[in-house]
């Protein structure tokens, strides 16, 4: 997450400066010429993005959109085999697994303005990457502690590790295709402007990952999941974005 940001920031700062590198050519051509700085809130989460035109055209934009840690609960039976009072055999005990949406996730976006200066109608193409944990999973059971069971995970067994920890997530592809249609100019004719879009991000099908063994989860459980797990599982294959954002032209 720390190298994703700081790589982010570099480019973001390589953008501002390569304004004073032939300025005059920039300007004659129509690349780069202008830079311009966006504030957005959407179900990325909160970003920040550097934006400039490539032609009348197209405008490009790299920014960082960070989730906060917003955190929901799904209560999970654990069944414990070992050895009670001499005899072998299994308990049913319960744990509670933590999710959280916290991530952090790097774009590159190419507005198309099919109508150019006329109407800012743009449909948008590039892609998101990193954050390819959509949700981290953490819990607890004090029941399992040195008995190595673990614990259901939509349809698939999650590891609880020998003190009786589970910690995994729900991942999806490091790189993710956008798609999406708005208005608006990330990097305005004005000093300001309003944008607003909707699009998808093709994550593929989210799987159990394992971050106590580095592994992906292939092991099942006999009887289907409904619970929340399972049910991004099923329902995230693409991720939808609506995103509303300030921009502002520094030059």
């Amino acid at each position: 997450m720390k190298k994703l940001f700081a790589a982010i920031c570099v480019a973001l700062i390589t953008l501002t400066g390569a304004h004073h590198a032939n300025s005059q050519v920039k300007e004659m051509l129509g690349i780069a010429n202008h830079l311009g700085v966006n504030l957005n809130v959407g179900t990325t989460g909160i970003g920040v993005e550097a934006a400039t035109p490539i032609t009348p055209f197209v405008q490009a934009r790299l920014g960082i959109s960070i989730m906060p840690g917003i955190n929901f609960h799904v209560d999970s039976d654990v069944t414990l085999n070992g050895t009670y009072n001499g005899t072998p055999g299994s308990v049913d005990s319960e744990i509670q697994l933590d999710g959280s949406l916290k991530r952090v996730q790097g774009s590159l976006i190419f507005n198309v303005y099919p109508l150019g200066n006329r109407f800012p109608l743009f449909i948008a193409v590039g892609g998101y990457f990193g954050g390819r944990d959509m949700v981290k999973i953490n819990g607890f059971c004090p029941d399992a502690k040195g008995l190595g069971n673990s614990v259901e995970v939509g349809d698939y067994q999650l590891p609880l590790d020998e003190n009786g920890y589970a910690k995994g997530a729900l991942r999806v592809n490091s790189f993710r295709p956008y798609f999406g249609i708005g208005t608006g100019r990330p990097c305005p004719v004005g000093r300001l402007n309003f944008m607003w879009e909707l699009g998808i991000q093709i994550q593929g099908k989210p799987y159990v990952w394992d971050d106590l063994n580095k592994t992906k989860v292939d092991t099942k459980f006999i009887e289907d999941s409904d619970d929340t797990f399972q049910k991004v599982m099923d329902h995230f294959t693409v991720y939808p974005v609506l995103k509303f954002t300030l921009s502002g032209r520094i030059f």
